[in-house]
């Protein structure tokens, strides 16, 4: 079966690049042949370009570091994330070319899939994507296609829809084959939306549905003992509650968090957290890298980025002792051990109704 999967505009984001490549993987792996609909962000208006020029060109002059000359996102994006690349282009591949509009889309899939496949990650929450109506496959005009949606999320239990969004959304939900989404809130959203009283399952995001060995492919072996911070959002409290994890545990840190910084490569990256001792984090895929890995971890819950898709991941294994909302939860958990055993089991068991969700809808 010829496959278009369509997931969140790529924007550096290593679990954005890893779920997408886990999705992929899955579905090459079930014998399909799958391309990346490739959606990008809306372009960007005029006046926003020529301020950027201005400001860019002023930098050029006085001998300044600067970016592109001339605004580009997918040369921007390729220019931030140049040691990510390589894995992006190799391994989420093949794709289209770059899709900047609802009309692009549409002319781009036309007669060109036998089922499109929205997900994983935050594909329908309207602040993250473009032309949210897009993720619900506006752009598919013929009936014959297979429509479903993979681990899907809203990213909150509260995600904000303009009233003519819902109900443009609610009609295209209606249409798909099948439904699932990552966190048992989703169900709650769509019938609080009025779109299905029961229409979705919930389901592993797609980095889970992959084995160890996928991933211990990219490792870098080290014999370092070290404690590693992924945070999205650092700020002065975070900064002091690592140092005194790694303090307390006698451990060096590596800090991951990537602000300002030039990205490291995706190998680096999961050798940083496949290596370590102990991870703190305030990242979803942090988290889910922590479980795949079993290596204990406190979670900081995100709450500007949504606290319920933590909350939901960690219940789904009995752990959700290890979010914390500040450090002064931390010392509780430091030194309390994780019983990987049960939490693996738990993890084969969803594992098996993720995948039995998709071959069911694939006709395997």
């Amino acid at each position: 079966m010829k496959i278009g999967m369509l997931t969140l505009p790529f924007n550096n984001n290593y679990g954005g690049y890893l779920q997408a490549y886990a999705l992929m993987t899955v579905l090459k792996g079930m014998g399909h042949d799958v391309q990346l609909i490739y959606r990008k962000h809306n372009y960007r208006p005029l006046s926003l370009r020529i301020k950027y020029f201005i400001k860019t060109w002023v930098k050029c002059l006085l001998g300044q570091k600067h970016e592109l000359l001339i605004m580009d996102q997918e040369k921007e994006l390729r220019y931030k994330g140049k040691a990510l690349m390589p894995f992006v282009d190799k391994y989420i591949a093949p794709k289209t070319k770059p899709l900047f509009s609802t009309e692009q889309l549409r002319k781009e899939c036309k007669g060109k899939y036998d089922a499109i496949v929205v997900g994983s990650d935050q594909v329908w929450r309207p602040d993250y994507v473009p032309n949210i109506e897009n993720f619900f496959l506006d752009f598919i005009d013929n009936p014959q296609i297979l429509k479903l949606s993979y681990a899907a999320s809203f990213g909150t239990s509260s995600p904000i829809y303009s009233d003519k969004e819902k109900r443009i959304c609610g009609d295209l939900i209606k249409k798909f084959d099948a439904v699932s989404v990552r966190e048992r809130s989703g169900v709650d959203v769509i019938c609080n939306f009025g779109w299905s009283n029961d229409c979705a399952e919930v389901v592993l995001d797609p980095t889970m549905l992959l084995d160890l060995k996928n991933y211990e492919q990219f490792i870098i072996p080290s014999n370092e003992d070290y404690v590693v911070a992924y945070i999205l959002d650092m700020d002065e409290e975070k900064e002091c509650g690592v140092r005194d994890i790694a303090r307390e545990l006698a451990l060096p840190m590596k800090n991951l968090s990537l602000s300002g910084k030039q990205l490291p490569s995706m190998e680096t990256w999961l050798s940083c957290l496949y290596n370590s001792k102990f991870i703190v984090t305030d990242s979803f895929h942090g988290a889910v890298f922590s479980i795949l890995f079993n290596r204990n971890f406190i979670v900081y819950a995100n709450q500007e980025r949504g606290v319920d898709r933590f909350f939901s991941l960690l219940k789904t294994f009995n752990i959700e002792n290890r979010m914390i909302l500040d450090k002064n939860d931390i010392w509780e958990l430091l030194h309390k051990k994780i019983d990987w055993e049960i939490v693996n089991e738990r993890l084969e068991m969803n594992k098996m109704h993720s995948m039995s969700f998709l071959r069911k809808v694939l006709g395997e």
